[in-house]
Order: structure tokens, then C-alpha cells, then sequence
């Protein structure tokens, strides 16, 4: 409602907020609920910090005086073409900087005119919004910040049990019901504990452990043919927030974790039985439902005899990446998209190397990009491009009508501009474009 009571005074709005705070689905939910009005409401949605300012304007070649239009550019124009009936909304989601965002003031204020480098003037169409969509506004000039309406999403404004009745909606009503009671009882109480007394390598919000958390349940529950009952369901909980709360935090911070749910939520939360020296993170879901230690799942190492394998490329099974690996698969098989954090030399790249080396080549390949501090979006769009095929129309995929999966290693390696961004493969996750 802030939102649409703010476009109905502005014709530039900012939705700030942290990330995993529900902007983008708040001006979705919008521009639905205004569409079935009667009148058509849609976005352009593009990443400003993901190109260079003549690629977002536009860039005048000094030897032919001939103008190309940058994507921005193109996007005002095609506003000017919509019919009376159509409103759409520009909305630029990315980090605000002050070289392309001070470009914008003569379209924030009255004037409401897009002037490029050729001397065009372009006036906003009546029926067209221009929407901001940053986390912080640390390098916008107040110039700026005053031309617009302002709408701030807090941290806390999307709880847990926002997401998790969302995703109950899509089970049954028996699993539905169930998770709601298991949840209810001891949730709170954990995420309290983890922002209190525990320290994650991660800052991450109440969405992101929720989401965790389900994706983590949507896999195991895939295990089960029929609907499991309220015990097995309470297991399926109890390993989920082991690797969804506990996911990011170190060995001690674990240890501390695992004491909280044995002691302070006793009969609450179903846990295993567990001998001396033993941990809960010891124990896995069976397929029967059952709690099964990890150390039966640990196959003997067979050096190869027909070949030398690469030092590198030798993963001997232990009970840590056997238990990688079996996270690995269970969200990787719902077709979303994992992150391993950790030290150097903990065999995170052997184990992803390991886990595509078992894909069907027939049905999805794979490929490995490595960052570097020259990485720019450019050249890693260009990388990805270069492995597609076109299928059709605007749609590329990889050859062969195949999937393919892209392992990225060392992420955090692009250089951190002066502006301090990072914004290299955001657009890919958010969107699912690959």
C-alpha cells in the first residue's frame, strides 16, 4: 500500500531495503493488483551497475557522429509507443552510484525530460514510473534522494512465517498442518538464539534461513512416495534446521547450538539417540524415515587401475563430503542454485567437480568459469553466451536442447569498485536465466 499511495504523488520512486526483504515481489504484487483493474501494468527491469554508463544512455561515435542507443535509452523510447491503456514502470534494480544515477535528476524532477549526449530531449510518457530498487543510498547525492518518493523495507518486515505459510500452501494439508505445529513450537526460539549468542560467516535475514529451510524439506520430502507421518515429518524438521540455521556457522558455533536444542528445547525437537561423542550433524534421514548414522553411508576408496588420477582430482570419501555431497544433490536436483563458502583447501571445488562429473552428458553438461579481480560482467556474459545455441526467437540454451550446469569458483575474487559493488552474476540468480 506505501507503495502504490507513493506512485499515486511521484513519478520516481526508490524501494530501499536489504536484500531478501520483499521489494521486487511487493511492486510484482502491485503491478498484478492494479493489471486486473482493467488497465495492463508490466515492468522493464534492468541492472544499471551491470553495464557501462554509454551502454545504459548511449554513446555518440566522434568520427561518424552516428548515436547508438544505450538500453535505458531504448526502454524511454518504447514507453512513448504504449497505448493509453498500458502503464509500465522502469525499474532500475541495482546498486546507486553517483555516474549514472545523477544522469536521472532532470527525469526526477519537474521536467521529467531524458537528455542524452546527442542533444535528444525525451519526455516521460504520461503513463510511465521510474523505479529505483537499491539496498543502501549511501553514494545518491541529496539532489537525488529529494526528487523522489521514498519506500523503506525494513529487515524485519518479511517474518519467517510470512514465507512458510506461502510454501505450506503448495503441500497438503496434512504436511501443511503439520510443519505449521513443528514450526510453532520451536522456530522463534532458534532464530532468536542464532541472532543472540551465535556468530554466522554469513549476514543472512529470517527469508533466507525460511527459504533454506523449505527448499531443504521440499528435498527430502521428494524421498517419500506417500505422505510420511508426524514423526517422520518432525525428523525431516530437525535435519532441515541443522542445515539451514546451522549452515553457516562455524564448528563451535554448532556445538553451541546442538547443547540449546538438547537442553532448552528438550521434547520439543526430535533427535536421534545419541551415543558418546556423537553429534546430531552425525546423523542423516533413511529413506524409511529413520535416522541413520552418516558413517554407513561412507563407501571405500578404490584407487583407479587403468589410469593416474590427478592428485587434485581425488576425493577420498569421509563423513564431511560425503554429507556435502548429499546436501549437493538434494537441492541441485530442484534445479536451484548452491553456494559452498569455506576455507581454502576444504575440497569445495574437488566436490563440485565430483558431483557434475555424475551428470548424463546426454541430458546435461557442464561447464567451470573461474573469477578473477578483471572479471567484469561483460566478459562473464560473453563466457556464457558463448556456450549457448539459438533455439528460437529471443531464446538461447545450451546445444542440443540439453541443461547445462556452471560452476563458478572463487565468487568473491572480482575487484569491489570504488563505489563498493560486486555486481557480476546478479541478474542470473534472480532470474533464473540460466
Amino acid at each position: 500500500m506505501m507503495v502504490y499511495e507513493t506512485s499515486l504523488v511521484r513519478h520516481g520512486l526508490m524501494i530501499l531495503g536489504p536484500t531478501g526483504s520483499g521489494k521486487t515481489t511487493a511492486i510484482h504484487c502491485l503491478l498484478s493488483a492494479l493489471t486486473k483493474t482493467g488497465l495492463t501494468h508490466f515492468e522493464y527491469r534492468m541492472n544499471p551497475k551491470a553495464i557501462t554508463a554509454s551502454q545504459m544512455f548511449g554513446r555518440l561515435d566522434v568520427a561518424t557522429n552516428d548515436w547508438t542507443d544505450g538500453i535505458f535509452s531504448t526502454l524511454w523510447r518504447r514507453t512513448l509507443k504504449l497505448s493509453p491503456d498500458e502503464y509500465c514502470w522502469i525499474v532500475l534494480d541495482g546498486p546507486v552510484d553517483a555516474v549514472w544515477i545523477e544522469n536521472l535528476n532532470s527525469v526526477l524532477d519537474d521536467n521529467k525530460t531524458l537528455t542524452l549526449a546527442n542533444g535528444d530531449r525525451i519526455v516521460m510518457a504520461a503513463n510511465a514510473k521510474l523505479c529505483f530498487e537499491p539496498d543502501n543510498v549511501d553514494n545518491a547525492s541529496p539532489a537525488t534522494i529529494s526528487r523522489m518518493g521514498m519506500t523503506f523495507f525494513s529487515s524485519t518486515v518479511l517474518s519467517w512465517r510470512v514465507i512458510f505459510g506461502g510454501w505450506g500452501k503448495t503441500k497438503s494439508a496434512h504436511i501443511s498442518d503439520s510443519f505449521q505445529e513443528i514450526f510453532d513450537n520451536s522456530y522463534n526460539e532458534l532464530l532468536k538464539m542464532l541472532q543472540s549468542r551465535l556468530s554466522p560467516k554469513m549476514n543472512l535475514l529470517e527469508p533466507h534461513y525460511i527459504h533454506q529451510t523449505c527448499d531443504i524439506l521440499d528435498g527430502l520430502l521428494s524421498m517419500f512416495p506417500e505422505e510420511p507421518d508426524i514423526k517422520i515429518l518432525s525428523r525431516l524438521y530437525t535435519f532441515a534446521i541443522m542445515w539451514s540455521i546451522a549452515a553457516v556457522l562455524e564448528s563451535d558455533n554448532r556445538r553451541l547450538l546442538e547443547e540449546f536444542i538438547l537442553q532448552d528445547l528438550a521434547g520439543k525437537i526430535k533427535i536421534p539417540k545419541l551415543k558418546e561423542g556423537e553429534s546430531i550433524y552425525d546423523y542423516t534421514i533413511s529413506e524409511d524415515g529413520e535416522w541413520k548414522h552418516w558413517e554407513t553411508l561412507i563407501e571405500s576408496y578404490t584407487y583407479p587401475s587403468d589410469y593416474i588420477p590427478v592428485y587434485g582430482d581425488i576425493l577420498v570419501p569421509n563423513l564431511d563430503n560425503v554429507r556435502t555431497m548429499f546436501l549437493i544433490t538434494l537441492i541441485a536436483n530442484q534445479e536451484k542454485n548452491i553456494l559452498l563458502i569455506g576455507e581454502q583447501g576444504t575440497a569445495k571445488t574437488v566436490m563440485i567437480k565430483s558431483y557434475m562429473q555424475e551428470f548424463d552428458p546426454e541430458v546435461r553438461m557442464s561447464k567451470m568459469l573461474n573469477f578473477s579481480s578483471a572479471t567484469t560482467p561483460n566478459m562473464f556474459q560473453s563466457t556464457v553466451e558463448g556456450y549457448m545455441e539459438k533455439r528460437f526467437g529471443t531464446t538461447y540454451g545450451p546445444p542440443g536442447n540439453r541443461k547445462m550446469t556452471i560452476f563458478i569458483d572463487d565468487i568473491n575474487m572480482p575487484i569491489i569498485n570504488d563505489w563498493g559493488d560486486q555486481v557480476i552474476i546478479k541478474y542470473y540468480l534472480n532470474y533464473d536465466l540460466w
